[in-house]
């Protein structure tokens, strides 16, 4: 039980996951207001160390959670903290521009939802490695995009 307090606002992303309808685009779009909010003042390499801190408890929390469900759940709708980390990884490169960060927000959900390129066979993996890794490859495949983007523009 001590644990379940300790994870639940981890995958959840502080009771994000618990928003009935959306919770994954919800937790999308959080990781986006922090850098909109915050993006001047936090640097590529702290985003970088903020990211390697959250993906190995996001992968622990996930599979704690897994765990507990004895493996029925496949991706719950409740478990967020992939999103935040798929979202993350395409915010890596984005400045506070208000376009850039809409445009990553919409191509990382694109990807996240259609599950091209891949994907869909990233997310048959078992327990928190396919709940986390489809939106890792989801935020990769966006953060390819936006890096043409910035770099043509």
């Amino acid at each position: 039980m001590a644990l379940e307090k300790f994870f639940r606002p981890i995958y959840s992303v502080f009771g994000i996951g618990y928003i009935k309808i959306g919770s994954g685009t919800f937790c999308s779009l959080f990781a986006c207001l922090i850098i909109l909010i915050f993006g001047e003042n936090i640097e590529f390499f702290v985003r970088l160390i903020i990211l390697l801190i959250i993906l190995p408890i996001g992968f622990i929390s996930t599979n704690f959670r897994f765990e507990k469900d004895n493996a029925e759940l496949k991706d719950p709708n409740f478990v967020v903290i992939d999103e935040f980390i798929g979202m993350w990884i395409v915010l890596l490169i984005v400045d506070n521009s208000t376009l850039l960060i809409l445009l990553s927000f919409l191509l990382f959900r694109f990807f996240d939802i259609t599950k091209l390129l891949g994907i869909h066979k990233i997310e048959k993996l078992n327990g928190s490695l396919g709940i986390i890794l489809d939106d890792v490859f989801a935020g990769l495949y966006s953060l390819i995009i936006i890096y043409i983007i910035k770099f043509i523009f």
